[in-house]
């Protein structure tokens, strides 16, 4: 299979500032989505310090022998460990810059991780940013929210068409720099010739429905086009948020 790759992000419609971040590395297989909080420039920094200190630390352990900063889960593969391991300093850079700018205190980011090595893939994320599996015979949410109305869902109490439209729908249950301990979901798929993984913020996943997602990723040959053609849809609808996608996708020789 050949992986190539496409990402873009715009500050929609309403926005005055883009928080949002992505980050694409790939010779190491990596590709990240982060969706800053806080508001004002807060927010953006936030964003950027996880797609800087992911890709920094995916960066140095790519080779094995090196001291592992964090307590080592031998339940999960090593490219598990590398993505959560990442996402723990991650965390710690967001607390570390607060405590050095306080007028900073509210802001976080959410974040979604792709590992591609061969035909596995590797998931990390926190929060609401997803990710998706697509490919001609579907889509499929790979990842799940931390939000409250995903949480609403999963017990049963709100209908997925409700929780789209539910006041409290922007309301996320973990982010990255909340001082609280981290859930950090982590999760490995294969992936084979015709797939294509999507990495979004909410601004994409809140304005567009996951059924027009594959028909307009379907539609277009070429992830460039598909990429381009999810934001323009995103801010068609309304663009209330900030719009990144990133698109890999594997293709025959």
């Amino acid at each position: 299979m050949r992986m190539v790759a496409s990402g873009r992000t715009e500050v929609g419609c309403v926005r005055k500032h883009n928080e949002d971040n992505f980050l694409m590395e790939p010779d190491l297989g990596l590709f990240v989505v982060a969706d800053g909080l806080g508001g004002h420039a807060a927010g953006e920094v936030a964003s950027r310090i996880v797609v800087d200190k992911v890709g920094e630390f995916i960066t140095q352990t790519a080779e094995r022998d090196r001291t592992w900063p964090v307590e080592y889960d031998m339940a999960m593969s090593y490219d598990g460990n590398r993505l959560k391991a990442a996402l723990l300093m991650a965390d710690q850079g967001i607390l570390r810059d607060i405590q050095g700018n306080p007028e900073r205190e509210s802001m976080g980011s959410t974040v979604v991780a792709c590992l591609v090595q061969g035909d596995k893939a590797t998931l990390v994320h926190v929060g609401d940013s997803r990710a998706y599996l697509v490919n001609p015979q579907g889509i499929q949410q790979v990842t799940r929210d931390h939000s409250w109305v995903a949480e609403q869902v999963e017990n049963g109490i709100l209908t997925p068409e409700e929780a789209r439209h539910h006041p409290f729908r922007n309301v996320i249950t973990q982010a990255l720099g909340n001082g609280g301990d981290l859930d950090v979901a982590v999760q490995e798929i294969q992936v084979k010739e015709l797939d294509r993984i999507l990495l979004c913020s909410d601004g994409l996943s809140g304005m567009v429905q996951d059924q027009a997602i594959w028909e307009i990723m379907n539609a277009a040959p070429e992830v460039e086009a598909a990429t381009q053609n999810l934001i323009s849809k995103a801010m068609e609808n309304g663009g209330e948020d900030n719009i990144t996608v990133v698109i890999v996708a594997f293709d025959p020789e």
